[in-house]
Protein backbone atom coordinates (compact mmCIF):
# COMPACT_ATOMS: atom_id res chain seq x y z
CA UNK A 1 0.00 0.00 0.00
CA UNK A 2 1.12 3.31 -0.75
CA UNK A 3 0.07 6.58 1.15
CA UNK A 4 1.31 8.84 -2.43
CA UNK A 5 1.45 7.57 -5.38
CA UNK A 6 2.61 10.09 -8.09
CA UNK A 7 3.23 9.32 -12.14
CA UNK A 8 4.81 11.19 -14.87
CA UNK A 9 4.25 14.54 -12.70
CA UNK A 10 4.72 17.61 -14.90
CA UNK A 11 4.71 20.53 -14.07
CA UNK A 12 5.19 24.06 -16.66
CA UNK A 13 4.95 27.61 -15.01
CA UNK A 14 4.99 29.03 -18.43
CA UNK A 15 8.31 29.45 -18.85
CA UNK A 16 9.39 25.73 -19.24
CA UNK A 17 8.48 22.45 -17.47
CA UNK A 18 9.78 22.27 -13.19
CA UNK A 19 8.93 18.94 -13.20
CA UNK A 20 9.70 16.50 -15.92
CA UNK A 21 7.27 13.44 -15.95
CA UNK A 22 8.75 12.50 -13.05
CA UNK A 23 7.33 9.75 -10.60
CA UNK A 24 7.05 9.36 -6.62
CA UNK A 25 5.80 6.54 -4.29
CA UNK A 26 5.51 6.55 -0.49
CA UNK A 27 4.53 3.68 1.08
CA UNK A 28 2.18 3.93 3.60
CA UNK A 29 3.53 4.10 7.40
CA UNK A 30 6.99 4.66 6.54
CA UNK A 31 9.03 8.54 6.91
CA UNK A 32 10.39 9.42 3.43
CA UNK A 33 12.80 11.89 3.25
CA UNK A 34 12.43 14.38 0.19
CA UNK A 35 15.79 15.92 -1.11
CA UNK A 36 17.63 18.33 -3.34
CA UNK A 37 19.45 21.60 -3.78
CA UNK A 38 17.26 24.94 -4.34
CA UNK A 39 15.58 24.94 -6.92
CA UNK A 40 15.50 21.46 -8.15
CA UNK A 41 11.27 21.23 -7.83
CA UNK A 42 10.94 19.78 -4.40
CA UNK A 43 8.99 22.50 -2.82
CA UNK A 44 6.74 22.64 -6.63
CA UNK A 45 6.69 18.63 -5.70
CA UNK A 46 5.54 19.05 -2.39
CA UNK A 47 3.25 22.03 -3.03
CA UNK A 48 1.24 19.57 -5.52
CA UNK A 49 1.25 16.58 -3.43
CA UNK A 50 -0.07 18.72 -0.21
CA UNK A 51 -2.85 19.90 -3.01
CA UNK A 52 -1.78 24.25 -2.95
CA UNK A 53 -0.73 23.61 -6.59
CA UNK A 54 -1.93 21.93 -9.33
CA UNK A 55 -0.07 19.77 -11.67
CA UNK A 56 -0.02 20.14 -15.24
CA UNK A 57 0.06 16.71 -16.29
CA UNK A 58 0.02 12.99 -15.07
CA UNK A 59 -1.70 11.14 -12.39
CA UNK A 60 -1.39 10.74 -8.82
CA UNK A 61 -3.21 9.55 -5.11
CA UNK A 62 -2.68 10.75 -2.15
CA UNK A 63 -4.50 8.76 0.51
CA UNK A 64 -6.54 7.67 -2.29
CA UNK A 65 -7.22 10.52 -3.30
CA UNK A 66 -6.63 13.27 -5.98
CA UNK A 67 -5.52 16.45 -4.36
CA UNK A 68 -6.08 18.29 -7.59
CA UNK A 69 -9.70 17.62 -7.07
CA UNK A 70 -11.38 19.98 -5.04
CA UNK A 71 -13.77 17.61 -3.40
CA UNK A 72 -10.98 15.18 -2.77
CA UNK A 73 -8.74 18.11 -1.22
CA UNK A 74 -11.80 18.75 1.38
CA UNK A 75 -11.35 15.31 2.59
CA UNK A 76 -7.70 15.03 2.69
CA UNK A 77 -7.05 17.93 4.70
CA UNK A 78 -9.04 16.24 7.36
CA UNK A 79 -6.44 13.37 7.17
CA UNK A 80 -3.25 15.02 6.44
CA UNK A 81 -1.44 17.64 8.10
CA UNK A 82 1.14 20.10 7.40
CA UNK A 83 3.74 21.67 9.37
CA UNK A 84 5.92 24.32 7.70
CA UNK A 85 9.13 25.16 8.98
CA UNK A 86 8.13 28.72 10.22
CA UNK A 87 4.57 28.95 12.11
CA UNK A 88 2.76 32.05 12.85
CA UNK A 89 0.97 31.45 16.63
CA UNK A 90 -0.64 33.64 18.61
CA UNK A 91 1.65 34.90 21.41
CA UNK A 92 -0.70 35.51 23.90
CA UNK A 93 -2.94 32.52 23.64
CA UNK A 94 -1.97 29.25 26.11
CA UNK A 95 -1.04 26.53 24.85
CA UNK A 96 -4.21 24.29 25.94
CA UNK A 97 -6.41 27.22 23.97
CA UNK A 98 -4.18 26.71 21.22
CA UNK A 99 -4.63 23.64 21.08
CA UNK A 100 -8.60 23.29 21.72
CA UNK A 101 -9.19 25.58 19.04
CA UNK A 102 -7.11 23.82 16.51
CA UNK A 103 -8.96 20.39 17.57
CA UNK A 104 -12.38 21.68 17.40
CA UNK A 105 -11.90 21.98 13.15
CA UNK A 106 -11.59 17.88 13.44
CA UNK A 107 -14.58 15.28 13.83
CA UNK A 108 -12.27 13.18 15.86
CA UNK A 109 -9.99 15.08 17.64
CA UNK A 110 -7.10 13.78 19.82
CA UNK A 111 -7.72 14.33 23.53
CA UNK A 112 -5.82 17.13 24.03
CA UNK A 113 -4.22 15.87 27.30
CA UNK A 114 -3.11 13.19 25.40
CA UNK A 115 -1.28 15.04 22.82
CA UNK A 116 0.57 17.11 25.17
CA UNK A 117 1.86 14.31 27.00
CA UNK A 118 2.82 13.18 23.64
CA UNK A 119 4.69 15.89 23.12
CA UNK A 120 6.37 16.34 26.28
CA UNK A 121 4.22 19.87 27.03
CA UNK A 122 1.53 18.95 29.99
CA UNK A 123 3.54 21.11 32.52
CA UNK A 124 3.24 23.95 29.97
CA UNK A 125 -0.77 23.47 29.19
CA UNK A 126 -1.40 26.96 30.85
CA UNK A 127 1.79 28.90 29.70
CA UNK A 128 1.02 31.19 26.96
CA UNK A 129 3.04 30.78 23.23
CA UNK A 130 5.12 33.86 24.01
CA UNK A 131 7.11 32.33 27.19
CA UNK A 132 7.47 28.91 25.08
CA UNK A 133 11.07 28.42 24.28
CA UNK A 134 12.17 27.97 20.57
CA UNK A 135 12.18 24.05 20.92
CA UNK A 136 8.64 23.81 22.95
CA UNK A 137 7.35 25.57 20.01
CA UNK A 138 8.24 23.42 17.82
CA UNK A 139 6.95 20.49 20.06
CA UNK A 140 3.41 23.11 19.94
CA UNK A 141 3.67 22.92 16.02
CA UNK A 142 3.94 18.94 16.04
CA UNK A 143 1.18 18.77 18.52
CA UNK A 144 -1.58 20.98 16.95
CA UNK A 145 -0.42 18.59 13.66
CA UNK A 146 -1.41 15.56 15.37
CA UNK A 147 -4.46 17.04 17.10
CA UNK A 148 -6.76 15.36 13.77
CA UNK A 149 -4.92 12.23 14.08
CA UNK A 150 -3.18 12.65 10.30
CA UNK A 151 -3.04 9.90 8.43
CA UNK A 152 -0.08 11.46 6.41
CA UNK A 153 1.81 14.61 7.93
CA UNK A 154 4.39 17.04 6.14
CA UNK A 155 6.93 18.24 7.75
CA UNK A 156 9.57 20.96 6.91
CA UNK A 157 12.59 21.23 8.25
CA UNK A 158 11.66 20.13 11.75
CA UNK A 159 14.70 20.54 14.36
CA UNK A 160 16.34 23.90 12.36
CA UNK A 161 17.66 26.43 14.60
CA UNK A 162 16.95 23.75 17.66
CA UNK A 163 19.41 23.20 20.41
CA UNK A 164 21.10 19.77 20.54
CA UNK A 165 18.66 18.42 23.10
CA UNK A 166 15.61 19.70 21.26
CA UNK A 167 16.67 18.09 18.24
CA UNK A 168 16.85 14.86 19.70
CA UNK A 169 12.75 15.13 21.18
CA UNK A 170 11.77 15.95 18.15
CA UNK A 171 13.81 13.30 16.58
CA UNK A 172 12.30 11.02 18.91
CA UNK A 173 8.87 12.24 18.46
CA UNK A 174 8.73 12.05 14.52
CA UNK A 175 10.38 8.29 14.81
CA UNK A 176 7.07 7.58 17.38
CA UNK A 177 4.94 8.71 14.06
CA UNK A 178 6.21 5.78 12.26
CA UNK A 179 5.38 3.40 14.81
CA UNK A 180 1.79 4.26 15.15
CA UNK A 181 1.17 3.85 11.29
CA UNK A 182 1.68 7.32 10.53
CA UNK A 183 3.30 8.43 7.04
CA UNK A 184 5.88 11.04 7.22
CA UNK A 185 6.93 13.16 4.41
CA UNK A 186 10.02 15.00 5.96
CA UNK A 187 12.22 17.70 4.36
CA UNK A 188 14.92 18.89 5.91
CA UNK A 189 18.54 20.20 5.04
CA UNK A 190 20.32 18.20 8.23
CA UNK A 191 21.07 15.16 6.51
CA UNK A 192 22.04 13.53 9.65
CA UNK A 193 18.90 13.66 10.61
CA UNK A 194 17.24 12.05 7.46
CA UNK A 195 19.95 9.55 7.65
CA UNK A 196 19.11 8.89 11.54
CA UNK A 197 14.57 8.77 10.35
CA UNK A 198 14.44 8.41 7.04
CA UNK A 199 13.23 4.90 5.65
CA UNK A 200 13.79 5.81 2.35
CA UNK A 201 15.35 8.77 0.59
CA UNK A 202 14.37 10.40 -2.86
CA UNK A 203 16.90 13.19 -4.28
CA UNK A 204 15.78 15.68 -6.73
CA UNK A 205 17.79 17.89 -9.27
CA UNK A 206 16.41 19.94 -11.77
CA UNK A 207 13.04 18.58 -11.79
CA UNK A 208 13.98 14.89 -11.93
CA UNK A 209 14.73 12.56 -8.89
CA UNK A 210 18.50 10.98 -9.47
CA UNK A 211 18.59 8.93 -6.53
CA UNK A 212 16.13 6.79 -4.58
CA UNK A 213 16.51 4.31 -2.11
CA UNK A 214 17.06 3.40 1.68
CA UNK A 215 19.70 5.94 3.60
CA UNK A 216 22.54 3.05 3.27
CA UNK A 217 21.67 2.29 0.10
CA UNK A 218 22.16 5.56 -1.52
CA UNK A 219 25.48 6.12 0.78
CA UNK A 220 26.50 2.86 -0.87
CA UNK A 221 25.69 3.67 -4.57
CA UNK A 222 27.39 6.57 -4.08
CA UNK A 223 30.95 7.41 -5.27
CA UNK A 224 31.70 8.84 -1.47
CA UNK A 225 34.51 8.02 -0.24
CA UNK A 226 35.58 6.35 2.89
CA UNK A 227 38.17 7.71 4.71
CA UNK A 228 40.98 5.63 6.51
CA UNK A 229 42.99 7.61 9.13
CA UNK A 230 45.75 6.95 11.59
CA UNK A 231 48.07 9.02 13.80
CA UNK A 232 51.53 10.66 11.68
CA UNK A 233 54.51 7.96 12.14
CA UNK A 234 56.68 10.99 11.54
CA UNK A 235 58.13 9.40 8.16
CA UNK A 236 58.68 11.78 5.33
CA UNK A 237 56.07 12.56 3.23
CA UNK A 238 57.16 11.10 0.07
CA UNK A 239 57.26 7.28 1.95
CA UNK A 240 53.60 7.89 3.06
CA UNK A 241 51.23 4.93 1.46
CA UNK A 242 50.34 5.92 -1.71
CA UNK A 243 47.19 8.66 -2.08
CA UNK A 244 47.67 9.27 1.59
CA UNK A 245 48.20 12.88 3.00
CA UNK A 246 49.21 14.82 6.21
CA UNK A 247 45.91 16.31 7.77
CA UNK A 248 45.79 18.23 11.14
CA UNK A 249 48.91 15.65 12.37
CA UNK A 250 46.93 12.51 10.86
CA UNK A 251 48.06 10.53 7.77
CA UNK A 252 45.22 10.32 5.77
CA UNK A 253 43.62 8.26 2.66
CA UNK A 254 40.40 8.63 0.90
CA UNK A 255 39.45 5.07 -0.78
CA UNK A 256 36.27 3.25 -2.19
CA UNK A 257 37.85 0.15 -0.67
CA UNK A 258 38.65 0.45 2.75
CA UNK A 259 39.57 -2.82 3.39
CA UNK A 260 41.94 -2.57 0.71
CA UNK A 261 43.19 0.01 1.96
CA UNK A 262 43.99 -1.44 5.89
CA UNK A 263 45.88 -4.49 4.11
CA UNK A 264 47.85 -2.20 2.63
CA UNK A 265 48.58 0.51 5.14
CA UNK A 266 49.55 -2.99 7.41
CA UNK A 267 52.32 -4.09 4.89
CA UNK A 268 53.81 -0.43 4.11
CA UNK A 269 54.22 -0.07 8.05
CA UNK A 270 55.80 -3.68 8.15
CA UNK A 271 58.21 -2.52 5.23
CA UNK A 272 58.90 1.39 7.27
CA UNK A 273 59.45 -0.77 10.45
CA UNK A 274 57.11 1.60 11.81
CA UNK A 275 53.82 1.11 14.33
CA UNK A 276 49.93 2.35 13.31
CA UNK A 277 48.61 3.68 15.94
CA UNK A 278 45.11 5.49 16.56
CA UNK A 279 43.64 3.75 13.12
CA UNK A 280 40.30 4.94 12.68
CA UNK A 281 37.84 4.16 9.56
CA UNK A 282 35.09 6.53 8.70
CA UNK A 283 32.77 5.28 6.11
CA UNK A 284 31.21 8.14 3.99
CA UNK A 285 27.55 9.84 5.21
CA UNK A 286 24.64 10.44 3.77
CA UNK A 287 25.71 13.82 3.48
CA UNK A 288 28.89 12.70 1.95
CA UNK A 289 26.72 10.81 -0.86
CA UNK A 290 24.49 13.42 -1.59
CA UNK A 291 27.24 15.94 -2.22
CA UNK A 292 28.91 13.37 -4.73
CA UNK A 293 25.30 12.52 -5.89
CA UNK A 294 24.81 16.27 -7.40
CA UNK A 295 28.41 16.46 -8.44
CA UNK A 296 27.73 13.32 -10.46
CA UNK A 297 24.20 13.16 -11.43
CA UNK A 298 22.79 9.73 -9.77
CA UNK A 299 23.72 6.78 -8.18
CA UNK A 300 24.48 3.59 -9.55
Amino acid sequence: MHAIQATDITKDYGKGEVLHGISYQVPTGQIAALLGPNGAGKTTLIEILEGHRGRTSGRLSVLGLDPGSRRDFAQLRRRMSVVLQQTMLEPGMSVRDILRRHASYYPDPLDIDEVLDQVDLAEKRSALVKSLSDGMRRRLDLALALTGRPELLFLDEPTTGLDPVSRRRIRGLVSGLRDSGTTVVLTSHDLTEVQELADRVDVIRDGEFIASGSPEDLVRGSSAFTVVEFADPGVASERLPEGAAIVNGRVRIRTEDQDAVVREVQEWAERERTEISGLTIVPPSLDDAYIAMLETGRTE
